[in-house]
């Protein structure tokens, strides 16, 4: 075999053995991490960091600096916390309603007994519960049952105090001592995405809870003819048949409102959709404080029917002005008719104020006080000259009567809440209608 010349006098190279290797790797490696676990000793107790505290302690986490205080989580509380210091606080009640069903109407038959369910809240320790019109409005008989502890309960005869449909609030009493009331917060300082919590009887599951925020608030809900819900408090917490009348609950464990309302979505049934609506506490305490006294809940109206001025009106009734409502229909002797307005008239202002759409209108007529005087600002059509003129008209605010929806024939655009399922309107409009829950 030839030999390259330089190759045959050099002696065969040798590195360290594999077990050196394998030795400096582990010293090193545990050289290091005896200096990690120093290390992070040290910082512990420089920045007093505590992700997994002993047992008996809590974790130091960062805290917001910003405090909402409506719906701000208490350090050390949990929701757990407020259902247990509530429980007892929140009933179950259960109506009976006489209806006549289809069959007995053509036989002569007798109005058959049906069964409600609901939610109520003690606001007394002598027996006064506050809760839903609807839950108890028109019963012939109400049971209560009121926890004593998390193993006892006891029902009770309730009797209906008073009560008012278009507030959907009643208050009812037992014959009972000692018992727990709720406490009310304050409505007006809540903010959307303030945590909140449901309690109540859905499908008739007892002293259910569930948690979630406020999603929207000063929601107007034409619920149905004689019904209009203004400024309900919009939430995600899971509500449904049964919660009527439950408290809706801040993070201090304050109730900021009564459960009363679901958005019922299309396809056929109930769906809550994760979309709820309670009243203010801060109106449903006024109400029941006028309730408590036998005090008439006075409905500040004029006796119209408006619509508000739109697009395709002002292209087909040739209206001058773009922003307004323009009336539709009087009550023959209500107060808009007494001080001389007229069918077709536009309002332009109510009390020097544009209104700008019909909500605005409400809010500055249920804003007044019966017996008190507005002025609205008008358009109307003068048909000797051919013209449109303006003037001021002062109207006495009256108290609505209670059969004014029967009086009034509701226009067809007074009705916007209800959604063909044949998809009728625009494609973004929402397909169900608010829904007062009440199981049955």
């Amino acid at each position: 075999m030839e030999m390259h010349e330089g190759w045959s006098g050099r002696p065969a190279g040798r590195g360290p053995s594999v077990g050196v290797v394998i030795f400096l790797a582990l010293f090193f490696g545990l050289i290091g991490g005896m200096g990690g676990m120093l290390l992070g000793v040290w910082a512990n107790q420089q920045y007093h960091l505590s992700l997994f505290p002993r047992a008996g302690q809590t974790a130091n986490l960062p805290q917001v600096s910003r405090v909402q205080p409506a719906g701000r989580v208490l350090p050390g509380m949990s929701f757990a916390d407020i259902a247990d210091q509530l429980n007892d606080s929140v009933v179950h009640i259960k109506s009976t309603t006489e209806q006549m069903d289809p069959f007995s109407m053509f036989f002569g038959g007798r109005p058959q007994p049906q069964t409600g369910i609901g939610t109520g809240v003690i606001v007394s320790a002598d027996g006064y519960i506050l809760t839903n019109y609807h839950v108890v409005g028109e019963a012939k008989e109400i049971t209560v049952k009121v926890l004593r502890g998390k193993t006892r309960s006891q029902e009770y005869t309730a009797k209906v105090i008073g009560g008012d449909k278009r507030e959907d609030l009643a208050l009812i009493k037992i014959d009972a001592k000692g018992l727990p009331p709720v406490t009310f917060g304050n409505s007006d300082l809540l903010r959307p995405g303030d945590a909140v919590m449901a309690i109540g009887n859905p499908f008739g599951f007892e002293h259910t809870v569930s948690v979630g925020v406020v999603s929207a608030l000063n929601r107007d809900l034409p619920v149905d003819e004689t019904v209009m819900l203004k400024h309900m408090i919009q939430t995600d917490a899971s509500i449904n048949p049964g919660n009527s009348g439950g408290p809706l609950v801040n993070a201090e464990g304050h109730v900021i409102g009564i459960n009363s309302a679901i958005f019922v979505g299309g396809g056929g049934g109930p769906q809550a959709n994760g979309i709820g609506f309670a009243i203010p506490s801060n109106h449903a305490v006024k109400i029941m404080d006028m309730l408590r006294n036998k005090k008439r809940i006075q409905h500040p109206y004029i006796g119209i029917k408006y619509e508000q001025i739109t697009d395709e009106i002002r292209r087909q009734e040739r209206v001058p002005v773009k922003d307004g409502v323009i009336i539709r229909e009087l009550l023959p002797d209500g107060p808009a008719a007494k001080a001389g307005l007229q069918k077709d008239d536009i309002i332009l202002s109510a009390g020097g104020k544009p209104i700008n759409d019909q909500n605005a209108l409400m809010d500055y007529i249920t804003g007044k006080t019966v017996g008190s005087t507005l002025s609205l600002d008008i358009m109307r059509w003068d048909t000797s000259s051919g013209n449109w003129t303006k003037k001021t008209v002062h109207v006495k605010v009256g108290d609505k009567p209670d059969d004014f929806e029967t009086r009034m024939s509701a226009p067809e655009s007074r009705q916007p809440q209800v959604v063909p399922p044949d998809g009728g309107g625009s494609d973004n409009s929402p397909d169900g209608f608010p829904f007062p829950f009440f199981g049955r």
